[in-house]
């Protein structure tokens, strides 16, 4: 499924992206010969940059529509448990550097990084488009993870980690947080981040779930990506007050 997926990603159009993956396949080859070369310690990198700081700073209003996907890693507490701080460091700092890299290349901003999770979002102008670049990403890192990140760890002594991604699409609230004395930022806020990562806590090891307002309004390709899963009895978020909200599970 992963190779269909990879030849469903060839040639197809994605609403302003800065950089074109058109071939995840190629991309993640390209990026295991870049990685075995350059596994390192990339402290001496370190820049302050929060491009996410500068798009929000930009937006005239504040409340406007996104798409939001969480991404955890699955398991975190027994690999701390197992791993040395220095190798568990190594995971992370690998894993948000080429998470978030991959997240820009479908016109998408890193929000916060939690450990080891991230929180991004795929905003407007274009509702059908910010929707189509979400699930286009999530299953670009699936792949990237699947057949890329876990060989440089493995060739590198590391473990394999596995991987829970959930998307939800709404408004959200634009904030300033903290102090100037200490440390602000603007962060998002609202149902719709909150409905993400609960998406997120229900995925399997490496599945990618995403809420009904994301699948309804995709374009019909991506919708077809998709099946209705079955929600516990304890799943209480509903829609119009009235119906469960639907969750969607990726086929591939």
């Amino acid at each position: 499924m992963l190779k269909q997926l990879a030849e469903d990603l060839k040639d197809k159009q994605i609403y302003d992206i800065p950089k074109r993956i058109n071939d995840i396949e190629t991309y993640t080859k390209e990026r295991i010969e870049y990685l075995s070369s350059n596994f390192g310690d990339y402290s001496e990198e370190y820049q302050f940059y929060d491009k996410s700081e500068e798009f929000l700073a930009s937006l005239k209003e504040n409340k406007a529509r996104f798409v939001i996907i969480s991404i955890d890693v699955v398991g975190s507490t027994k690999m701390s448990q197992e791993l040395s701080i220095e190798k568990k460091s190594k995971i992370i700092q690998l894993f948000s550097r080429e998470i978030s890299q991959l997240i820009n290349s479908f016109d998408g901003y890193v929000l916060k990084f939690l450990g080891d999770g991230i929180i991004a979002y795929f905003p407007e102008p274009n509702y059908l488009g910010m929707k189509d670049n979400a699930i286009n990403s999530a299953h670009s890192i699936k792949y990237f993870i699947i057949n890329g990140l876990n060989k440089i760890f493995n060739n590198n002594g590391l473990p394999s980690i596995n991987f829970r991604i959930g998307l939800d699409s709404g408004e959200a609230m634009i904030l300033i947080v903290g102090s100037k004395e200490s440390k602000t930022h603007k962060d998002l806020i609202g149902k719709t981040i909150n409905l993400a990562t609960k998406i997120q806590g229900l995925a399997k090891p490496n599945q990618i779930l995403a809420g009904e307002t994301t699948i309804t309004n995709a374009h019909y390709l991506y919708r077809t990506w998709f099946d209705k899963i079955i929600l516990s009895e304890y799943w209480n978020y509903l829609k119009d007050n009235e119906l469960k909200y639907q969750v969607f599970a990726s086929k591939f």
